[in-house]
């Protein structure tokens, strides 16, 4: 077989997974003052009325009880610190270095 047949196969296959349909849960009960509760947090934290609305609805019952309980639960994140951004550009330095020094051969 030649290489870019099997690397199309090994690539759709690690592709595989990233198809997979995911459903998710529902709410049975709703409970007014607690959603209410997140929504006002997440407006704090800066979020649209519309957007905080979306992702309370989002939250399962259970987990919109758990955050209504301690509102300080929700925090903003996302953002990378600055020692990540020089481990990480490291790290691709350290590969590409030694993909350049020990190339790989396939035969």
């Amino acid at each position: 077989m030649k290489h870019s047949i099997l690397c199309a196969i090994a690539l759709h296959l690690a592709l595989v997974p990233c198809f997979a349909d995911v459903i998710p849960s529902r709410r049975t009960d709703k409970n007014a003052a607690a959603e209410q509760a997140l929504k006002s947090r997440l407006e704090q934290v800066g979020l649209t009325p519309a957007d905080a609305g979306r992702h309370v609805d989002d939250l399962t019952a259970r987990e919109t009880s758990y955050f209504a309980e301690n509102p300080d639960r929700v925090q903003v994140a996302g953002a990378m610190y600055w020692y990540e951004w020089v481990a990480g550009a490291t790290v691709l330095t350290g590969v590409v270095l030694f993909w350049i020094l020990f190339p790989v051969r396939l035969n």
